[in-house]
């Protein structure tokens, strides 16, 4: 295993590595939560799921911000995108990244504009509001849920297309985000 702080042309150091993987627990939580609360709402599980939603959802846009940076430090280094197929994959990457940015943005837009106050891990964000600010509330009450379907879609091809390049067309891309490089 590399143990590389810093991303390198075949693959990513420890740090990206870390962002990678919190992320996607941090994700799938909140994927479980959502459906949850779309498909069971008002049952103890989903109540206990989409507890810690916003607290993740808070999580995930301040890693997001993190990680875009360091991967902007990293980005001459990072594994390059020669072919199509990869130049696809890294627009793929920066629809992901600023879903994962715009996602949250949007729900605190929302929180901010609602009548309910927003607090995260104990700490109040935003105090209750006397009235609601309608577009606020409507803008993500319209945005959130159907941008984050779009995401965790766009998540699921990234995941799909990860196996393809790996066990189809045998380049073990996999590796690049477990082990720090490409098996030689």
């Amino acid at each position: 295993m590399n143990t590389s702080i810093m991303d390198h042309e075949y693959g990513y150091g420890i740090i990206s590595r870390f962002f990678h993987w919190l992320m996607a627990l941090l994700l799938l939580w909140q994927l479980i939560s959502a459906a949850l609360h779309f498909f069971v709402d008002d049952t103890p599980i989903a109540d206990f799921f989409f507890g810690y939603h916003f607290a993740n959802g808070v999580l995930i846009l301040a890693l997001a911000i993190l990680r875009g940076v360091w991967g902007l430090i990293n980005l001459s280094r990072r594994p390059p995108h020669k072919r199509t197929i990869e130049r696809f994959a890294a627009l793929g990457h920066v629809a992901m990244y600023l879903l994962l940015i715009v996602i949250p943005v949007i729900a605190l837009i929302r929180s901010y504009g609602s009548d309910r106050e927003f607090s995260v891990f104990g700490l109040q964000v935003f105090a209750a509001r006397e009235n609601e600010i309608e577009w606020m509330t409507g803008l993500g009450s319209l945005l959130h849920g159907f941008l984050g379907w779009i995401l965790f879609a766009l998540i699921a091809g990234h995941i799909v297309m990860a196996f393809v390049h790996t066990y189809v067309w045998k380049e073990p891309l996999i590796s690049r985000m477990t082990k720090g490089s490409e098996l030689k």
